[in-house]
């Protein structure tokens, strides 16, 4: 698709979605000035709700593109609109080095691409928020290949709007930047320790920003 094309439908369903997360309900941010503008971005984000990526489209101060279940792309019309605004689809149940190397084309290009290392919705303690977060493998190495920069960002309460009630009540959903990092291997290690270097990083860094405010 042309880029003039997919700007337009992005910044339609942009536009869309911010009259329910800036007008319905209220949106705390915290720590946008900290998105880099331009280059390669890997955004790495807990996972709460269904919600959460079109709050990340909304406040966003780039377009971004998100790696989504595969479940997502099995109606043809869902498909359609899913791949007009960015999307690409990723298969949670096995290593996807297809998803993968669409992820590092797209920041190799300058692009910034979100990805949920929690690998689906995560509410228990086996969560970021929860504490003790477990990751998929693979969001460590894309940013290393993709040569790109790290964003960690927590999103809140973004459950809300699944009760009718609260769209009265004017309630707050939530979303922290964190501070961007690059990802950096000692020469020498071998495979299966960068990639626990990698995990560790990352679960230390989506931690930190869990304490912003």
């Amino acid at each position: 698709m042309r880029l003039g094309f997919y700007l337009l439908y992005y910044g339609v369903g942009k536009f869309l979605f911010s009259i329910v997360f800036r007008l319905i309900f209220r949106t705390r941010i915290i720590g946008r000035e900290r998105v880099p503008r331009e280059g390669g971005l890997l955004v790495v984000c807990n996972h709460i709700s269904l919600l959460d990526p079109p709050l990340l489209g909304v406040v966003m101060p780039r377009p971004v593109d998100f790696m989504t279940m595969t479940e997502l792309f099995r109606k043809p019309w869902l498909a359609r609109l899913l791949r007009i605004v960015g999307c690409f689809p990723v298969d949670r149940s096995r290593i996807d080095h297809g998803a993968a190397r669409e992820a590092i084309r797209r920041l190799r290009a300058g692009r910034c691409v979100v990805i949920f290392p929690e690998g689906g919705i995560r509410l228990t303690e086996q969560s970021v928020l929860g504490g003790e977060p477990v990751f998929k493998p693979g969001a460590g190495s894309i940013a290393l290949l993709g040569r790109a920069s790290i964003l960690p960002v927590i999103v809140r309460d973004t459950r809300k709007p699944y009760l009718g009630r609260n769209w009265l009540r004017h309630e707050t959903v939530g979303i922290t930047f964190g501070c961007p990092f690059c990802l950096w291997n000692p020469a020498g290690l071998r495979t299966e320790d960068r990639r626990r270097r990698s995990r560790e990083l990352l679960r230390e860094e989506l931690l930190k920003t869990v304490e912003l405010n």
